[in-house]
């Protein structure tokens, strides 16, 4: 039985001669193709120099040809896996011309059909042209933040806080807010209880804000010095002081501010100012039986005629 299987590949491999013509071709497509990735590899490179040579080696003009060189290569590549393998059919005899046209008949078959694919490619184009974000940046999505790992024209991925990653296709990024371009503002709110001095807890506030400023260890991490605005809210329980951090994108504004927040709070506890208002609350007969003694606390019952409870003053 095995005869005829053997007799039908017999006939339809060609003849050795022309199947080790046919094996030395492909061969030579294959190397032809493998130094043309190389070369055009080695263009993105360049590409990349130059941009960066131009920028004068500024950070984001260095992410941004990274990113581009990036989506330079993945092209490149799949450009030249196209062409040889149709070069490699050519070789083994098949006719190419009806493939070709075939292979734009459907291209426009799915530019109709797959309309979310092409809204994906030209929006980014559109990331890439305008230099909305790149590799490396930090961006907020529907209110969620997350740092750009790769970027390609039809997706982004993103990895968040928690390290999950997220794929996400260009033609879904409506609004995106880049959290990694020029400077970076925090506002350190310090609540203060509203019955207490409100003109030196101020004092306070400012003594910790100038003695930061002339640190030399943040001094060079903040683009402007400290600033201190003042009270900015006042409800029935505290007040708000506002002061505010500016540096670059980065850790440096939030590490300010966690280090603000800390020398805050202690100068405001070593000049005896509570962070909020004591109040009032009510204790009844029953709840201080409760407190005093949980296990007889059903022993415990209001009696007629008597108050009805007492006030307390405690302080949060």
């Amino acid at each position: 039985m095995l005869r005829p299987a053997v007799l039908l590949i017999t006939r339809l491999l060609p003849e050795p001669e022309k199947l080790a013509d046919m094996g030395i071709r492909i061969g030579l497509v294959v190397v032809v193709a493998f130094i043309v990735q190389r070369l055009l590899y080695l263009g993105a490179g360049r590409a990349e120099k130059i941009m960066i040579r131009a920028g004068h080696g500024a950070a984001p003009v260095e992410a941004r040809a990274r990113t581009l060189g990036q989506i330079l290569r993945r092209l490149a590549t799949t450009v030249v896996i196209v062409g040889a393998v149709i070069q490699s059919l050519a070789v083994l005899g098949w006719n190419v011309a009806p493939f070709l046209a075939g292979a734009g008949i459907v291209g426009v078959a799915l530019g109709f059909g797959a309309q979310t694919l092409v809204r994906d490619l030209i929006a980014g184009l559109f990331i890439l042209g305008e230099n909305q974000f790149v590799v490396g940046d930090v961006i907020e999505i529907d209110g969620k933040p997350a740092a750009v790992e790769a970027l390609s024209l039809r997706s982004t991925t993103l990895r968040d806080f928690n390290g999950y990653v997220h794929f996400v296709p260009n033609g879904e990024l409506k609004t995106v807010t880049n959290r990694s371009r020029g400077w970076t503002r925090l506002a350190v709110d310090a609540p203060v209880g509203s019955d207490q001095s409100l003109e030196r807890a101020l004092e306070a506030c400012r003594r910790v804000v100038e003695a930061m400023n002339l640190d030399p260890e943040w001094k060079s991490r903040l683009l402007d010095p400290i600033e201190l605005w003042g009270v900015e809210s006042l409800t029935g329980a505290e007040a708000q002081i506002r002061m505010v951090v500016r540096a670059r994108p980065g850790a440096d504004a939030p590490e300010a501010a966690r280090e603000l927040r800390l020398r805050v709070h202690r100068s405001l506890s070593e000049t005896g100012i509570r962070t909020t208002q004591s109040r009032e609350i009510a204790i009844t007969p029953l709840a201080a039986a409760q407190a005093a003694s949980p296990a007889r606390a059903g022993d415990a019952a209001p009696r007629s005629g008597g108050k009805a409870g007492r006030t307390a003053a405690v302080g949060s």
